[in-house]
């Protein structure tokens, strides 16, 4: 690997950690610290760890398709770095997609007391999940589209380090 490929990488790495310090404060950099989020009657306790990961992929996938695109996928190593992290961020949209998918679930049910029998039930509530299908549209748009440029990377990749093997 060249210098220049740790310089990117250790540059990378350190906006990672800085923006980390600056979001979170030393709290940030503690595996015990957690973000609270309360929403209505219900109250999310989620760990910086799992929030830091999101960043950190978003952040290397910015930093080295930019790069790799500047470069004309010249470099291996930042090709390489591409794939790894266009990767891990369908895994994270994945993660993502399925708990905002069970928030959607446990929010839009709706019971009625005393039961529909008993009472003269003239307005139904309404579903509350038709808002929210527009986020979970943009993240599986976000997936389909990482899931066709992955095997053009893989592919530019290739084309340039064929002759290497």
């Amino acid at each position: 690997m060249k210098k220049k490929e740790v310089y990117w990488f250790i540059g990378t790495i350190g906006l990672i950690l800085v923006l980390n310090l600056v979001v979170y404060g030393n709290n940030g950099f503690k595996s015990e610290a957690v973000i609270d989020i309360n929403i209505h009657d219900t109250y999310y306790v989620i760990s910086n760890l799992h929030f830091t990961v999101l960043t950190a992929v978003f952040i290397c996938f910015l930093v080295y398709s930019i790069r790799s695109l500047r470069e004309h996928f010249k470099s291996l190593t930042a090709n390489l770095i591409l794939i790894l992290s266009t990767i891990l961020l369908i895994v994270v949209l994945n993660g993502i997609d399925s708990m905002l998918d069970s928030f959607i679930q446990q929010a839009s049910g709706w019971t009625i007391y005393p039961p529909l029998s008993a009472t003269n039930l003239e307005q139904s509530p309404g579903n509350t999940a038709g808002k929210h299908d527009s986020l979970l549209t943009i993240i599986f748009i976000s997936k389909i589209v990482l899931l066709v440029f992955l095997p053009y990377f893989g592919f530019k990749t290739g084309q340039h380090f064929k002759t290497e093997a």
